[in-house]
């Protein structure tokens, strides 16, 4: 579908009404609502507190998907400067913020361990991965060399390749049990296969976080010893924070298409206007409810994560516009909205698409992609300067989907060429 957003009139439509899973354009649904009901300038906070006389150290989390190792460096820099270096610490999370369903509705478990569906926590860190690095050895049947980063004692290996002959495939199969961070490898890469460099999820971030910052503050000559889970009691002294801005954080989702920013803010969104644990449920029901304030019909939409993973997630090329026109008109939400969305041919998932073109450096769009489908939904000028908001959606193909985004690309081309001296 493509709407004018001077007139609101429908320039184009192809079964407009016909029920999709939107892959990852569903991360706009939750990105204008989070926009629309916290505001670009409110904040996640991740504190660091001390209980005196107690020996505890607290760290609570909110959700910020953003948190990486150079973060949790500068909070263990703070906090080691109000400790003493004689004492043993305990280091305890609160996750209260969020429930405790780890993975969304309508995930495909298959999809574990690969990097794209990563466990959910109010305590995130490095987008709940880690980057496993496999080296071939030098000659047939030396070990694998097998590293990982972040140094950490909360991934384990189970290193069972052996480098193959010259000549050999690259291949390498990565396998874990459920409920565990020991990874097994395995294949036989030949000498001259490259590093490889494989991000993957992490079981129960939470504690990877908090081992993290335990060895953290273990180089600052802090000793800490158990580490586990709950609530900051009264009287904790806060020593040390990360604050990050929704805005900042949905610009990461659109042109990253970041999986666990999408999710965090869901729930982050449903922990602040609900008062309690944030879920995807509650998430959920709010952006509905944003999206009937807005005049959308709710019957045109299901919702059952942030990021567009789940294959339960339904809606249309009708819904999609309509989204994109009632943010359009909304002067709080539409600056940082469209600034998040990436650039044609500059930036974000379209980097790479439309160079050379029209449509360079005016479309300004969310891709998504799954098993055969693939999505393209935002916004461009025609060439008479007048704005327009489309909504792309191809699915049921099998194979790569490389045709489907050539067609989404020659329409959205055609659109930002498009003069009829300003009349369509």
């Amino acid at each position: 579908k493509i709407v004018s957003l001077k007139d609101g009139s429908t320039l184009y439509e192809l079964y407009p009404h016909v029920l999709m899973p939107p892959a990852s354009v569903q991360k706009l649904f939750t990105a204008a609502a989070a926009l629309a009901r916290l505001g670009p300038h409110h904040v996640l906070e991740t504190v660091v507190c001390v209980v005196p006389d107690r020996n505890e150290i607290y760290v609570r989390g909110c959700g910020d998907p953003l948190m990486e190792s150079r973060d949790i460096e500068c909070l263990a820099r703070a906090v080691a400067g109000n400790l003493k270096p004689d004492t043993v610490y305990s280091i305890i999370g609160d996750t209260d913020c969020f429930d405790d369903k780890y993975w969304g509705n309508g995930w495909v478990r298959d999809d574990d361990p690969e990097n794209e569906p990563v466990y959910i926590s109010a305590l995130s860190i490095n987008g709940n991965t880690f980057t496993l690095l496999i080296d071939p050895g030098d000659a047939a049947q030396d070990p694998l060399h097998v590293s990982v980063s972040p140094a950490t004692s909360y991934i384990g290996i189970e290193n069972r390749g052996k480098t193959g002959q010259a000549g050999e495939n690259c291949d390498i199969a990565i396998f874990r049990e459920p409920g565990e961070n020991t990874f097994s490898i395995s294949g036989n890469p030949a000498p001259e296969c490259p590093v490889m460099e494989k991000k993957l999820p992490v079981w129960k971030p939470e504690l990877y976080f908090l081992t993290l910052f335990s060895e953290r503050l273990g180089r600052a000559g802090i000793k800490t010893g158990p580490i586990g889970l709950g609530g900051i009691p009264p009287g904790a002294v806060p020593v040390a924070s990360v604050k990050r801005s929704v805005g900042e954080i949905v610009e990461v989702v659109l042109k990253k298409s970041d999986n666990l920013g999408a999710e965090n803010l869901l729930k982050h969104l449903s922990h602040k206007l609900t008062g309690g644990e944030g879920s995807a449920a509650d998430g959920a029901r709010l952006i509905l409810e944003y999206l009937k304030a807005n005049a959308i019909s709710p019957d045109q939409i299901r919702i059952s994560d942030g990021s567009g993973l789940s294959h339960y997630n339904l809606t249309n090329a009708d819904a999609i516009t309509d989204l994109l026109a009632a943010v359009y008109k909304d002067k709080a939400v539409y600056p940082a909205f469209v600034k998040a969305l990436p650039v044609a041919g500059r930036d974000g998932t379209l980097a790479s698409r439309m160079k050379d073109s029209a449509a360079e450096g005016k479309v300004r769009a969310k891709t998504g992609s799954l098993k055969g489908i693939s999505t393209l939904a935002g916004y461009t000028e025609t060439a008479d300067g007048e704005p327009v908001a489309f909504a792309i959606i191809v699915q049921n193909f099998i194979g790569p989907a490389q045709q489907a985004r050539e067609i989404q690309d020659r329409i959205a081309v055609i659109l930002s060429a498009f003069s009829l001296g300003g009349r369509w």
